[in-house]
């Protein structure tokens, strides 16, 4: 069993493979965020004078910088759920896609910004307040390519502490993408969609896991290339002296990195979207073989559903059979 359930993992993974292999304009918008995160980021850690700031007033600005990040992630993933919506029948149109997502699922991204970014912030302040930090905090280190690079990769001293809470962080962004799809296909507010994500999470923990192993290993396979060049290319405890390469590569390095980490992104995305999909596939299997008298499916006996083979009606089957239930249970 523990086989068949990894395989349907990364059947998940592979269809997600499959969508981008078709549709590579899908990542588009994830693409984007990485085009307002890097400046953003370089500034706050080169351009900005913290010494100007009390501590007070820098908590603050770190805070909103994550609420900011944190609510144009969610922006992009919203229209790459729109998108993924549209593939069961017409041809997916970005541009319908970012209409859809501001007419009527911006208001609720909004509180889930804030939620995921309060707990992401916290993450980032006990892992500050743990660490040991031997290096400058980069207000008088110079701002050049290869700086550049190792500041948008995360890239520095390797600890069990920090490797830690990347984990927890990604487990938490990982839940956030599964509370997404309530909002953007079955048009939730924040607190049902939350409570309709979460039991997703409950009912499919081992899922959630695999998809988490396996989306975590593709991630390290794609920041292998830039891992290596950055070993090679600094001369930290205690390795052999450097290599200086040219400010060309560490240019395409930061192009290759902002296309690994939106790729990571969208994987996790496409996995939290199919898994919720497939669960509502199971239960209005479930509901159907309860009214016919037929014996209950488990969740293992349902196929996971096909995203390219534009099933007609797909959405419009799940969706309509969970909202059949959710006014039942509200009556």
């Amino acid at each position: 069993m523990d086989g068949i359930q990894w395989r349907r993992g990364w059947q998940l993974i592979a269809q997600g493979l499959g969508v981008l292999r078709q549709y590579p304009w899908f990542i588009a918008p994830i693409v984007m965020v990485w085009l307002i995160y890097a400046p953003g980021v370089l500034y706050l850690k080169y351009g900005l004078q913290w010494s100007r700031h009390n501590t007070a007033e820098s908590v603050i600005i770190v805070y909103f910088f994550i609420v900011a990040f944190s609510f144009c992630i969610l922006l992009a993933c919203d229209v790459l759920l729109e998108l993924i919506q549209q593939l069961e029948s017409d041809e997916p149109s970005l541009r319908s896609a970012i209409a859809a997502t501001f007419r009527k699922d911006l208001a609720n991204l909004l509180p889930l910004a804030f939620a995921w970014a309060s707990i992401w912030f916290a993450l980032s302040l006990i892992e500050a307040a743990l660490s040991r930090r031997d290096e400058d905090d980069g207000n008088d280190a110079e701002l050049d390519a290869q700086a550049a690079a190792e500041a948008l990769a995360g890239f520095g001293s390797f600890s069990l502490s920090s490797a830690f809470f990347e984990a927890l962080k990604k487990g938490v962004r990982m839940v956030v993408f599964l509370i997404l799809p309530g909002i953007a296909w079955e048009d939730m507010n924040f607190v049902n969609a939350t409570r309709k994500g979460l039991a997703v999470l409950n009912a499919h923990k081992g899922h959630f896991a695999r998809g988490y192993a396996l989306t975590y290993a593709a991630s390290a396979v794609a920041f292998l290339p830039p891992s290596i060049l950055f070993m090679l290319g600094t001369g930290r405890h205690g390795r052999p002296p450097p290599i200086h390469f040219p400010d060309s590569v560490w240019a395409a390095a930061i192009i290759y990195i902002g296309l690994a980490w939106s790729f990571s992104i969208y994987l996790e995305q496409m996995f939290g979207a199919q898994l919720y999909l497939w669960h509502l596939k199971w239960e209005r299997k479930f509901e159907v073989a309860e009214l016919s008298k037929r014996p209950l499916p488990s969740f293992e006996d349902i196929e996971p559903p096909a995203l390219l083979t534009k099933v007609p009606n797909l959405f419009e089957q799940e969706l309509g059979a969970a909202n059949r239930r959710a006014r039942v249970a509200s009556q």
